[in-house]
């Protein structure tokens, strides 16, 4: 029992420091009722706002949500927030855009190298698609880099319709550092061994 007991303890501990090591956004879900995390850029005419609720749209989870419009032409309303991942590492969130504007306007998530070079873009819509629902978007970190993650809506054209992007629900899920996996099979391994000399 005793042996059982530090076994439960170890696999309990390594957990413990699978979740110490876990990369953080903060505030990704707008939770606080600001941008508190987030560095922001309103152009004039253009406006960033956490809310409750937007015409059909509502929080995706808890109580708020990032709500972002912009002004053109050449307009864009940013949020964004730098984070350090590890390889391996998701980043994910949800996006949604209210289209109002013919041509022209269009809303993405991009994610920036610590270079300052595009490493990818995993969600982008624009008006010719019309509204979109909440979509759930993704990115897999492939080298362990700091990363700027941006969040935006762009005005290329008019000012004439506003539309609006939605952002919610931004986070990480992290991937296990190598010297926790080992410490995760080897306390498996142990519980293992003891259950077939209990038998």
């Amino acid at each position: 029992m005793k042996k059982f007991l530090v076994f439960l303890c170890a696999i309990l501990l390594v957990f413990g420091v699978a979740g110490t090591a876990s990369a953080t956004l903060i505030n990704g879900g707008f939770e606080s009722g600001d941008f508190t995390g987030w560095t922001t850029y309103v152009p004039s005419g253009g406006s960033a706002n956490v809310v409750t609720g937007h015409s059909i749209w509502g929080p995706l989870e808890g109580t708020y949500f990032a709500l972002l419009k912009t002004d053109g032409p050449g307009s864009y309303t940013t949020l964004s927030q730098s984070i350090s991942l590890n390889t391996g590492d998701v980043l994910s969130g949800w996006a949604a855009f209210d289209d109002n504007d013919y041509v022209g306007d269009n809303a993405y998530v991009k994610i920036y190298d610590s270079g300052g070079s595009l490493a990818a873009t995993p969600w982008y819509w624009n008006d010719s698609y019309g509204n979109s629902a909440w979509t759930e978007w993704s990115w897999t970190a492939s080298a362990s880099d700091t990363y700027t993650l941006k969040l935006g809506i762009a005005n290329a054209l008019d000012s004439i319709y506003d539309s609006y992007a939605l952002f919610d629900a931004t986070g990480v899920a992290p991937v296990p550092e190598p010297a926790t996996m080992l410490l995760l099979g080897s306390g498996l391994i142990g519980l293992g061994i003891f259950g077939r000399k209990k038998r």
